[in-house]
């Protein structure tokens, strides 16, 4: 389905940053169908009582969609509509993490906390600055 190695797109690194990113999402989607639920209750650790089984494996699959849309837009960059929905993913989950933290208070400012949000704006960022170097 997809080639092994990303397009050369005029020496960008951002396809390669989707790629890895999303690599390391859909781990961590499997993760969330484990009986074990340490790893969500560090992301959300103002209520981790409120983690069950059900929103982990709610979040996983939430993880997992996001994870194809970001891989497809690793390797179809230069597709505006591809593009526009990879960052659509981001904004999405910048929401969920902050409203977590700012609105319903189930998560605090924290290691579990601290990727998503980093990991969420530097590739907002960076899609948006860098949107006229790949979509063409």
């Amino acid at each position: 389905m997809f080639p092994l190695s990303l397009p050369y797109i005029r020496g960008g690194k951002l396809p390669y940053w989707l790629l890895f990113i999303s690599i390391v999402s859909i781990f961590n989607s499997f993760q969330s169908y484990q009986k074990d639920l340490s790893l969500t209750k560090r992301v959300y650790n103002s209520k981790p009582q409120e983690v069950t089984n059900l929103s982990a494996r709610t979040f996983g699959t939430w993880t997992l969609i996001t994870s194809i849309v970001r891989l497809y837009g690793a390797y179809n960059i230069t597709s505006p509509q591809v593009y526009q929905l990879t960052q659509f993913t981001f904004i999405i989950a910048a929401f969920h993490f902050l409203s977590e933290w700012l609105i319903f208070g189930t998560t605090k400012l924290g290691k579990g906390l601290a990727g998503p949000l980093i990991v969420s704006s530097l590739s907002l960022g960076w899609m948006w600055y860098y949107k006229d170097f790949y979509v063409f």
